[in-house]
């Protein structure tokens, strides 16, 4: 007997939605199961919940650099060096060393 026979009738979503396929592992699917189970949802929903939380939206996407420096880069680095109002005030290996001996006398 086929297993999507003996299941409970589906009701069509209200709206049309593209679908999505992916070739997962066995275990991750298992995994992506007993999770779903867990929080009592349908395994459509949880990893529908999951994609959303993890992409971001178009609306936070930038381009990606392909690596070169180019003039308006270099025009950006010096408006923000111009907006620091001072070099950092002491010495970072000053810092670090003084670090080192609070969390040495700590221990």
């Amino acid at each position: 007997m086929n297993r999507k026979s003996t299941g409970a009738k589906r009701s069509k979503p209200t709206e049309s939605r593209p679908r999505l396929t992916l070739d997962i592992s066995p275990s991750l699917k298992r995994r992506i199961k007993v999770a779903a189970a867990a929080q009592e949802m349908p395994v459509s929903a949880y990893v529908m919940r999951l994609l959303e939380q993890a992409v971001p939206s178009a609306e936070s996407l930038t381009r990606v650099s392909d690596g070169s420096i180019t003039v308006a880069t270099l025009r950006r680095a010096d408006a923000l060096r111009s907006q620091q109002a001072a070099p950092f005030p002491e010495d970072s290996a000053d810092f670090i060393r003084g670090a080192r001996e609070h969390r040495h006398s700590q221990l």
